[in-house]
Parts: structure tokens; sequence; C-alpha cells
């Protein structure tokens, strides 16, 4: 084979290499000008690698980015349920301490409520022994708890006489007394019963001042001082004498009976111009009217502190106030009119009321009991 051969169709044809010019000759390639290739010339194998050097390149790229942004939204999903689940936590944080502080005060209201009930507890231990001890004196001296009884309510039947004014309780107790004391077999509760049978005989034939029926005149006496007549007042006096007609002006006819008539009208027209009155006290024309209420407030003021005195059994007060009262009515209201009478008559009832008489102070019943000497040794 001879080396005139022509190359091969599939070979690559040679390229042509530039001959680099000559420094300072004027025909060179100036500098930065780029070097066009030669057309028809074939190109190397790095030239046709290039874009699929490119494109893999550029794949990477986008698989880089695609990593990255699905990296970036796992780690905003983390970051965001971290965050959750640390809100979650300080939540359940916050329910956790107030829970704590809940049974904290649960647990110091219980340990309190034990104390109470501890304190109870104790209570009711020294009340039962209290009570297992009364149990067992009662016991051994029942004749002495029976009798004691006895005394007790007789001593309670007696006060409340003494402050309601009446005997009838203090007389149903001393007869359910008897009959319970018949009823025992101790030889000491026949001497109480002899006792008790006599203060009944003197109960029952005791007068008693019936202190409700006073109370209640002593109110109907305040109500009546609004209408009391004062001697000063500017009004006539009620109950005075009125002038006497003629009586022949009736019985005359005419002219004489129409002349007497107008003549009864003048004179009671002139009387109401004039009026003469006969006062006994001549300072009670000085009192004003202001003064005649204080008067009548005074007045009631002394009834109504007559009426403590009566309910509390107050003697010496009740027997002062009720003068003061009379003397009040007799001196400063008219004593010619029938209200002002009938007060007075109610006053002078009143105080016929004997406080100092009270036939329950001294029971016979209860100083034998005393005298017995219960509960003592």
């Amino acid at each position: 084979m001879s080396e005139n051969t022509a190359p091969d169709d599939h070979s690559p044809a040679p390229t042509p290499i530039p001959a680099a010019p000559a420094a300072g000759q004027a025909g060179g390639v100036p500098p930065g000008a780029t070097l066009q290739p030669v057309a028809g010339a074939a190109q190397p194998p790095a030239r046709q690698s290039q874009p699929m050097l490119w494109l893999a390149v550029l794949v990477l790229l986008v698989l880089l980015g695609l990593s990255a942004w699905w990296s970036s939204q796992r780690l905003y999903a983390t970051q965001a349920e971290i965050a959750q689940r640390l809100q979650q936590a300080q939540t359940h944080a916050i329910e956790a301490r107030t829970i704590a502080s809940q049974n904290v005060q649960a647990t110091r209201e219980l340990a309190a409520k034990l104390a109470v009930l501890q304190a109870r507890e104790q209570d009711l231990a020294a009340q039962r022994e209290a009570l297992q001890q009364l149990v067992q004196e009662l016991a051994k001296s029942r004749d002495d708890a029976f009798l004691g009884q006895t005394e007790e309510l007789i001593a309670l039947a007696q006060q409340q006489a003494e402050l309601t004014g009446t005997l009838q309780p203090l007389i149903g107790t001393l007869q359910a007394s008897l009959q319970r004391l018949k009823h025992s077999t101790n030889p000491r509760a026949a001497l109480v019963a002899r006792a008790v049978e006599a203060d009944l005989a003197r109960l029952k034939s005791a007068l008693v001042p019936d202190v409700p029926v006073a109370a209640q005149r002593l109110d109907q006496l305040a109500g009546m001082i609004d209408g009391l007549q004062v001697l000063g007042s500017a009004q006539p006096l009620q109950g005075a004498s009125a002038p006497v007609a003629s009586a022949s002006a009736g019985a005359a006819g005419g002219w004489r009976a129409w002349l007497g008539r107008w003549g009864s009208a003048a004179w009671r027209q002139a009387r109401q111009l004039v009026t003469v009155t006969r006062i006994d006290r001549p300072e009670a024309l000085l009192e004003s009217p202001s003064q005649h209420a204080f008067l009548r407030a005074n007045l009631k003021l002394r009834v109504l502190n007559a009426r403590l005195d009566l309910l509390s059994r107050n003697a010496v007060g009740f027997d002062a106030d009720m003068q003061a009262v009379q003397r009040a009515l007799r001196s400063q209201f008219n004593a010619q009119q029938p209200a002002t009478q009938m007060a007075l008559a109610l006053a002078r009832q009143v105080s016929q009321v004997n406080l100092t008489a009270q036939p329950a102070a001294e029971l016979q019943s209860l100083q034998v009991l005393a005298g017995l000497g219960l509960g003592s040794d």
C-alpha cells in the first residue's frame, strides 16, 4: 500500500494549525480577537461533549435546588412542629403548675378541715366523757336527781310567774310535781310533797294583780291623751253650762217667736266672740300651742313609764308615775270634759294595782328542797 492512499472517510480530517505570527509582525492577530474556526474543518471530540456536560450540570443544579427546597420545607415543617410542641409543652407545664397549686390549696384546706374535725372529735370525746360521768352520777344518786329536777322545774315556774304576773303556770307545775312525788318511794319525797301541797293551798287562795288588764288600760289612757282639752286652750271649754233659752219664746207665737229666735241667734254669735272661762291656774293662759303639744307628749311618756314599771314589777316607780299622771290630768286639763273624766277614772283604776303582793316570791317547797342538801356527800 502506497503512502499516497486516500484517507478513510470516517477518519477525522486533520485541522491545520495556523502559524503563530512573529513578534512585531504587522499581519498578526490583535490581542483579544477571537479565532474563528475554519469553515469545513472538523470539531474535536471535546467540543461535541460540552453540551452534554452543561446539560448534566443543569440537571444537577435543578436537583440540588429541588433538594434544597425540599430540605427547607422539611426544616420549616420541623420548626413549626417543634414550636407547636414547645407551646403544647408550655401549656401543659402551666396546667401542671395550676393543678399543682390547686392540689396544694386543696391539701391545705383538707389539713384545715382535718384539724377542725380533730378539734370536734376532741370536743365530742369531752362531751361523751361528761355524759358518761353524768350517767354514772345519775345511776349513783337517782333519787337526788329526781328531787333536783323537781326543784329546777318549780324554780323555773316561779320565775315565770314573777315575770308574767300570773300563777296558773306555777300552779300547774306544782300539781304535776306533786303527782310525781307521790309515786316516789323516797322518804324525802314525802316531805317535799307536803310542802308542795301547802304552797298549792296558799297560791289558790292568793290575790294576784291582773297585770295584762292594767297594761291594756294604760294603753287606752295613752291613746286618749290627744283628745283631751288643755286649760289654756283658745277654744271654749267643753262641758260648760249652755245659755238657758226663754221658755216663753218657744211657746209664744207671732212676732214674739220671731223676735225670740233672732235674739237667740244674736246671743250665740256674741258668745262666739267673747268667752268667759274660769281658770284656777292663771299661768296656763301663758302657755302656747307648742307647749300644749309638749304637755301631751310628756303625759304620754309618763303613762308609758308607768306601763314599763308595771311590766317590770317596779312598785315604787309605778306608784310615782301614776300619781304624777293623775296630778297632770287634774291641774292641766279640763276636768269638766267627759274624756278627761274617763281618763281620770282609768288612772284611778290602774293606780289601785298592788305590785308589792307577790305570793310566788316565797315557796315552802323550794325551802325544803334547799334544806335537803341535794348533791352533797
